[in-house]
């Protein structure tokens, strides 16, 4: 997604996402945890550098793991949300009618995040 340039045709595709409510979607079915986690973490930072404000990533349930929970289900969303205040602005699950969630969307931060000290913005 970096690297690409910012012509008449990408500004009118990005018009026609933004009017349609289109957002990268990253699909993390199949892959185990490390797998995931790294994908995530490139997908986000890639999004955000690519002028993103809004993503979605699915995990899935986990309706086929032990328990019902998927390892993912857990995983994506704590990582996502140890990024809130820095490169993530916020996030939420998507639940479905069944109470139950299978992705996040995510608002990116697309300025440099304030330089943080000691906790607080400088």
């Amino acid at each position: 997604m970096t690297g690409r340039a910012r012509g008449p045709v990408e500004r009118l595709r990005r018009s026609l996402a933004r009017l349609l409510g289109l957002v990268p979607v990253l699909d993390l079915h199949g892959l185990g945890v490390a797998d995931a986690v790294r994908a995530t973490e490139r997908f986000l930072a890639d999004a955000a550098a690519d002028g993103r404000d809004e993503v979605r990533i699915v995990y899935g349930k986990g309706r086929g793991s032990p328990g019902g929970i998927g390892a993912l289900r857990v995983a994506i969303p704590d990582l996502v949300a140890a990024r809130e205040g820095g490169l993530v602005r916020r996030f939420e699950r998507q639940v479905e009618s069944d109470g139950h969630d299978g992705s996040v969307r995510v608002w990116l931060r697309t300025d440099p995040a304030p330089e943080r000290a000691g906790g607080r913005a400088a």
